[in-house]
């Protein structure tokens, strides 16, 4: 079980990656990023109802166990998420994930109710998330809010790091916090310049074996982005763009 340093440690991260959602653009209020508290069977998740997500801080986040049950909550934010069992069902399947992104993102679940596979067109680091064609969850179109549901949703998503929910959205995978939450950000890339391509001509795809050290990477413990000497950490420029967030506005609106 981590210690009171180490999950607070944690808290900070996961609130700085439903901050992340929109900052990105990927989500307001509708969207939540959760963390396997090392050494348990805890999950740490936002609780609701909450603030949107550009003002979740570590205080607005619980604990819940692998049942749903809540273990710890702020007087402030008492509710239990719906969509719990999403998080809990994915991390009882699948033991070397740590981290779990549920968004509402616009380009990716487009292709999801087109149908058509996100294609990973730019840049292989980012491109691999796409490396493999995502399944698709066709139960109902509501809150994953129930341990079947969230089985039935884990069972679709198998070994992959990123599932449609058809009508609903995206859900993604991820060995740490910032992996989950960039894998939503970089697909949402990919998805918007496939559709782009599509409108001119016949998207060109980036080639299996310029992705293969990406993809390999996917499930290896992270490591600090070094340039010029300097080691960034796991979230390199995402810290930056959350204490500038106008920069976050002027990215996602164009103006």
């Amino acid at each position: 079980m981590a210690d009171d340093a180490q999950m607070q440690a944690l808290r900070e991260q996961v609130a700085l990656a439903n901050r992340l959602l929109h900052h990105y653009g990927l989500g307001a209020y509708q969207g939540h990023v959760s963390a396997r508290v090392p050494d348990s069977d805890l999950v740490l998740i936002r609780a609701t109802p909450s603030v949107s997500l550009e003002r979740v801080e570590a205080g607005d986040l619980m604990v819940i166990d692998l049942d749903g049950n809540v273990v710890q909550a702020s007087e402030r934010y008492p509710g239990r998420v719906g969509s719990w069992a999403l998080h809990t069902e994915i991390y009882k399947a699948r033991p070397e994930v740590n981290a779990v992104t549920h968004t509402h993102q616009k380009w990716c679940t487009v292709f999801g109710l087109a149908g058509h596979d996100v294609l990973p067109v730019i840049h292989p680091p980012t491109a691999s998330v796409a490396a493999e064609r995502w399944p698709v969850y066709t139960g109902p179109p509501d809150a994953i809010d129930s341990p079947e549901k969230g089985g039935a949703v884990a069972a679709w998503l198998g070994g992959n790091v990123a599932c449609h929910l058809h009508g609903h959205g995206m859900v993604f995978v991820g060995t740490t916090v910032s992996k989950s939450m960039l894998a939503a950000a970089d697909a949402e890339e990919q998805a918007e310049l496939t559709w782009r391509a599509m409108l001119v001509g016949t998207p060109e795809w980036i080639e299996e074996q310029y992705l293969a050290d990406d993809v390999a990477k996917r499930w290896e413990p992270p490591k600090p982005d070094v340039r010029d000497g300097v080691a960034r950490g796991e979230w390199g420029n995402q810290e930056w763009l959350d204490e500038h967030r106008d920069a976050a506005y002027i990215r996602h609106t164009g103006l």
